[in-house]
């Protein structure tokens, strides 16, 4: 990107606040030479009471969104949706007035909104002599100073003579650059996706629909398909402007969008833009709540339920706000971790900043941070919990999303993680890593990737599948092993097909199951010995069949199929019970096939020698060695098939 399509793209949104008749519109129209108020109420009445955009050229070349919002405060909620996104706030203070209850109310909207950077423009100062500007000097420092704008720059200007507008548009400049490598940043997040809250929407003959806000979170471009929330309506970029026509906007720029798709005419303020699956709405969330009380009012404390509106994006919707369990009512300039509960659904994400007013009147009374936008109906919060919501208010992200995973108790991917928090993939993966890195969590293998547990959740999760294969043996002492799904049901019964397979997994690994085929089973229970023997059996009687009447001493078999003592006797045994494999001396044995083979060579040869064979004859039929002869013939002997006449020089006869 060339420096000037760098400067061009600037996405910094500047925006004024301040008092009605102090002088803001009149002050944009000196910076930009247009006027903001476009609608003919606005300039008929001398006052803004929609949201006013623009553009303003900086001395640098910069480029930057410009919004002017209503200062009367009949205008509140037009004042906190211009708000929104705004990067460096302009307030505007008259020189001849000095603060009054809009500019104390719009400061705080601000902070509330997470706004940090501020130039104060001192208006009107050709109708206030130097004492008087240096009395609003003082009076406006006075009062930023208990605020995060407490070393906000201050401008005495006059939009009529045009006196220190250049100085004003210096100081401006160099609030932008400060925050110009965070909004570059911002814009440049590849794994984020965009959400555009509608501020304005309307229709332009031989255009269509054109809905305006500001961007956030990632680029959209020509061609994107988009929905809407909460109306759901699906809709596609058409065009883009933002300082003219182009083909891609970035996030923390102004955006006017032409959308084309069914029901896009009625979309209205409130509604949210954004790509279905990637953001979503909720009824329920936590925040980090700040009670400032009504300008102006008594104090007053603030009761668990009390009914309000909340403001976040351009949306506003009533909702009560919830303390948690056993919780005092909160004190003016209190600031809490509370509840929300709305009474309809409000896109919305982790990280946002919402607005609260009063239900009736209708006044700012706090704000805050949104710590995560879906929680549960509970205002009694368990210590994992509290854990989590510190991490996330402290922004220690590897904290939260450990502190998220040991509150759950089956494993689960990067992506549930990322979408369970609001944070974006690259954050969650490099947190993951950490956590498997320390021992904290542990990384499972599934089959569409990596899935994640707490390093204890995971070892209950493994506790759990002991018990529930132990009492399914117990249930079933004939049964030698369960299908996969049998026990992942059993055991976890609201894990899905991939989770079950990998924790089924993790457990042989650590011994706690085994596998063989189509079965899972407890390899210490009983059923478990009884296959081990079995299976044991079977591949001593492979080998010895293999191996026929020249097989190994049985301490060779053991030591050749690498059976421990035990497991190798009580085979044997078994084996000698149901006569599968014969013994012929004290360490050596036939297997059935093998023994029977023996018979009939025995046979074979004594009819061939005429009824009668010498042990030597035998041998020969056998194929073996002399010593392995004469323990087949001996065994033979013991079991009466053949008889031994020594008196006739040792022939053996079939009895």
């Amino acid at each position: 990107m060339s420096e000037v399509q760098a400067l061009v793209e600037c996405p910094v949104i500047v925006g004024t606040a301040g008092h009605v008749d102090h002088g803001k519109s009149a002050l944009i129209e000196a910076l930009t030479g247009k006027n903001p108020d476009r609608l003919e109420v606005e300039r008929r009445r001398g006052m803004t009471v929609e949201l006013g955009f623009g553009e303003l050229a900086l001395p640098s070349g910069k480029i930057v969104g410009l919004v002017d919002v209503p200062g009367h405060a009949h205008y509140l909620r037009a004042m906190v949706q211009g708000a929104t996104g705004i990067d460096v706030a302009v307030l505007v203070v008259s020189a001849v007035e000095g603060v009054m209850p809009q500019t104390r109310e719009h400061v705080h909207v601000l902070e509330l909104l997470g706004v940090t950077h501020m130039v104060v423009a001192l208006t009107m100062c050709d109708l206030a002599d130097s004492e008087m500007i240096e009395l609003a000097e003082l009076d406006v420092d006075d009062f930023l100073s208990d605020t995060v704008f407490a070393d906000a720059p201050i401008v005495p200007v006059s939009s009529k003579t045009g006196e220190g507008i250049d100085g004003l548009l210096a100081v401006l400049d160099e609030q932008v650059g400060a925050c110009w490598d965070a909004c570059r940043d911002r814009a440049e997040r590849t794994d984020a996706a965009p959400r555009l809250p509608i501020d304005r929407c309307f229709t332009i003959k031989g255009v269509g629909t054109v809905v305006t806000g500001t961007l956030h979170d990632a680029p959209v471009a020509v061609g994107d398909e988009l929905m809407a929330l909460p109306s759901r309506t699906v809709c596609r970029l058409r065009g883009i402007q933002v300082h003219g026509d182009t083909q891609q906007a970035l996030p923390g720029q102004r955006v006017a969008l032409n959308l084309v798709g069914d029901g896009v005419a009625a979309l209205d303020r409130g509604e949210m833009l954004g790509v279905a699956g990637r953001f979503g709405q909720t009824m329920r969330f936590m925040m980090t709540f700040t009670y400032l009380g009504r300008e102006g009012a008594k104090p007053r404390v603030l009761e668990s339920g009390a009914r309000v509106h909340v403001m976040a994006g351009t949306a506003e919707v009533v909702g009560r706000i919830m303390l948690l369990e056993g919780e005092a009512p909160m004190a003016v300039c209190e600031t809490r971790t509370v509840q929300v509960r709305l009474e309809e659904p409000l896109p919305l994400r982790a990280g946002d900043h919402a607005v609260v007013l009063s239900y009736s009147p209708v006044m700012l009374i706090g704000g805050g941070r949104v710590l995560l936008s879906r929680c549960r109906r509970s205002r009694e919060l368990t210590e994992g919990e509290c854990m989590l919501y510190a991490a996330l208010e402290s922004g220690d992200i590897a904290g939260g999303v450990g502190a998220w995973l040991a509150l759950q108790t089956l494993p689960f991917t990067a992506a549930d993680v990322t979408a369970a928090l609001d944070l974006g993939v690259g954050e969650v993966d490099a947190a993951l890593h950490g956590l498997v890195a320390q021992g904290a969590a542990c990384a499972l293998a599934g089959s569409d990737g990596s899935l994640y547990a707490d390093a204890s959740a995971l070892d209950a999760a493994m506790g759990t599948l002991a018990a529930t294969l132990s009492a399914m043996h117990a249930a079933s002492p004939k049964e030698t092993g369960f299908t996969p799904g049998a026990v992942a049901h059993a055991a976890w019964p609201t894990a899905d097909d991939t989770v079950a397979a990998a924790l089924i997994s993790e457990g042989c690994s650590r011994g706690v199951c085994a596998s063989e085929g189509a079965e899972v089973f407890d390899p210490h229970s009983a059923a478990a010995a009884a296959r081990v023997v079995r299976e044991a059996c079977e591949r001593i009687v492979a080998l010895l069949d293999e191996a026929g009447l020249d097989a190994p001493t049985l301490p060779e078999v053991g030591e050749q199929l690498q059976f421990d003592r035990d497991t190798m006797t009580r085979a044997l045994r078994e084996l000698s019970l149901n006569r599968s494999i014969v013994k012929v001396e004290r360490d050596v044995a036939l297997s059935a096939a093998a023994e029977a083979c023996a018979r009939e060579l025995v046979a074979s040869a004594i009819a061939d020698a005429g009824g009668a064979a010498t042990t030597s004859v035998l041998r020969e039929a056998l194929g073996v060695s002399r010593k392995r002869a004469i323990s087949i013939l001996e065994h033979l002997d013991a079991v009466r098939f053949t008889v031994l006449d020594k008196e006739a020089g040792g022939l053996r006869s079939l009895r």
